[in-house]
């Protein structure tokens, strides 16, 4: 069975700030693909991550597509068969393909959302072990930085529309149901001080950014700077702002392994506007250079 490619995504109006993204796959593309044995049981037709999405809000009749939803942060509400529920982080939103639907960000607390448009045969299959169950679902599986990272990956690698890069797109897309699918059967409650999966995710939320540890330590836990550092370094072994210097650098290697942006392109996506500062950061972390990195890993 080929993937539905019978219209285009079609993901909300909402204007994208600079630090959202949004990228949809051709529906030619999808089209030329459609009988890739790697591609057409699941296959992405668009991904995108709103932060902070003030007046976000979409309503579709007869969707051509699936649509799966993550929050991450803040609230919103959907109207799932017909009955309004409430959204948090931590939770997917399940629309299948043909059902109408709608949601909406917060007014007072606008939620932080990645969303992936996708299609095949497989899909279904996929939502009913997310949802256990038919029709549009909220399943809550928590705030994971996994989960974040496996949505940056695809993001990264659906912007590419060689069929190499629409492949690992596809799988990439099955990794990251397979892994909420996981989580969602894995949920339990959390008794520690401090939930360091939720700080992670937070930090990936905002790898595009500078971040303040007080801001970090207000916006994740009710517990003083001074206790956050130290309950995280107790769980973790690093402070946060460790941690977070290295989240930066693996999405840096990442996109030097997979594209051919300049290291000033990368550290200006990372927050940097001093790629000469971001160089030496990431030697501290890797132990090589940038440029030596990307020349090493290109042998193999």
């Amino acid at each position: 069975m080929s993937l539905r490619a019978d219209g285009p995504a079609e993901p909300s109006s909402w204007p994208l700030p600079e630090t959202g993204q949004r990228t949809l796959i051709p529906p030619q593309v999808l089209t030329q693909i459609s009988d890739h044995p790697l591609c057409r049981g699941c296959m992405p037709h668009g991904v995108g991550f709103y932060p902070h999405a003030r007046g976000h809000r979409m309503a579709r009749q007869a969707p051509a597509d699936d649509l799966l939803i993550y929050c991450v942060a803040g609230r919103g509400s959907a109207t799932l068969q017909g009955r309004e529920v409430a959204v948090s982080a931590g939770d997917l939103l399940l629309f299948p393909a043909g059902e109408s639907h709608r949601y909406q960000a917060d007014g007072r607390e606008p939620w932080s959302i990645y969303w992936v448009h996708l299609g095949g045969a497989e899909v279904p299959r996929y939502f009913a072990e997310l949802a256990g169950h038919g029709g549009p679902a909220r399943v809550t599986v928590g705030v994971h930085s996994r989960l974040a990272e496996e949505f940056q990956a695809l993001l990264a690698a659906a912007t590419g529309v060689q069929s190499e890069h629409l492949v690992y797109a596809a799988n990439l897309l099955r990794s990251l149901l397979a892994y909420a699918a996981l989580m969602r059967h894995r949920q339990q409650v959390r008794h520690a001080s401090l939930d360091v999966t939720r700080v992670n995710s937070y930090l990936q939320t905002r790898i595009s950014e500078r971040l303040s540890l007080d801001t970090l330590a207000a916006a994740t836990s009710a517990l003083s700077r001074y206790h956050f550092i130290r309950e995280y370094k107790r769980q973790t072994g690093q402070t946060p702002m460790q941690a977070f210097q290295r989240m930066k650098v693996s999405r840096a290697c990442y996109l030097l392994d997979i594209s051919d942006l300049t290291l000033g392109d990368i550290a200006q996506q990372l927050g940097y506007d001093d790629p000469y500062y971001f160089s030496r950061l990431f030697k501290r972390v890797m132990g090589v250079a940038p440029q030596r990195y990307r020349r090493e890993r290109g042998k193999g």
